[in-house]
């Protein structure tokens, strides 16, 4: 009986590793690890494929949104206190909006890489945090991104019913949108180019911001985002048919 016993843990064991090696990809945002790279954090829920880098660095035409140079239009939301922020970007040299999750550990992954860009850029460009996910309310989103243990240094606006996520074209979190102080866009996409801070090669933003703050062009308008799970949106109305 005894070996019955020690034969079936051993078995159970076995298995249970086995599962856990199976679906690690697709559970290990509820034990906080990050998927690997390519793989989604919410189980049942497709990993977000970005579009590739084109040649020219230029914005490939399968890409939603806005293109090089298209107005951002007028952006008023308010943040997470419900005061609203109309962006005036005339007030800075360029104007950054990343798209930004509480729940989402790849988005936690660049709290710090963000910060440092801010520290770095602040004074020139002004940074926005923007979340349009339905499924996540103002509490969550201000425990995450004001008061946790490594908050963000730049005000966080609630994008409801993903208005601004669909006009600029943002897909993923985190996702970046540069414009000029006429509020045309100069680039979009990534941070960098890895989710993992140890494996960044190539500071996609921070080259950015120092051609356009240099007077000179970008070696890039587009790189591929890196979130991993696509903005949770509502899906509005739509319009009664004739």
């Amino acid at each position: 009986m005894k070996y019955l016993l020690i034969a079936l843990t051993s078995l159970s064991i076995a298995g249970s590793a086995l599962f856990f090696s199976i679906f690690q990809e697709e559970c290990c945002e509820y034990i906080g690890l990050m998927a690997p790279e390519g793989v989604s954090e919410v189980p049942g829920v497709a990993h977000a494929k970005p579009e590739p880098v084109s040649e020219d660095g230029s914005i490939p035409d399968k890409v939603r949104g806005l293109k090089l140079h298209d107005s951002a239009g007028s952006v008023r939301l308010p943040d997470l206190h419900n005061k609203v922020h109309e962006v005036d970007f005339a007030s800075h040299k360029f104007t950054v909006f990343v798209w930004v999750s509480s729940v989402c550990p790849t988005s936690k992954s660049y709290i710090i890489r963000l910060n440092e860009l801010q520290a770095e850029f602040g004074q020139e460009v002004a940074f926005w945090g923007v979340n349009s996910s339905a499924m996540e309310g103002v509490a969550e989103i201000a425990e995450v991104c004001e008061t946790g243990k490594w908050p963000l240094n730049f005000t966080v606006l609630k994008d409801d019913k993903n208005v601004l996520a669909d006009r600029f074209g943002a897909k993923v979190c985190p996702d970046v949108f540069v414009f000029n102080k006429e509020g045309k866009l100069e680039y979009r996409g990534g941070v960098d180019d890895a989710r993992d801070p140890a494996k960044v090669s190539q500071r996609y933003l921070h080259a950015v911001l120092r051609s356009l703050l240099s007077g000179n062009r970008p070696s890039w308008r587009y790189q591929p985002p890196n979130g991993c799970c696509p903005i949770d949106r509502i899906e509005l109305p739509e319009s009664p048919r004739n």
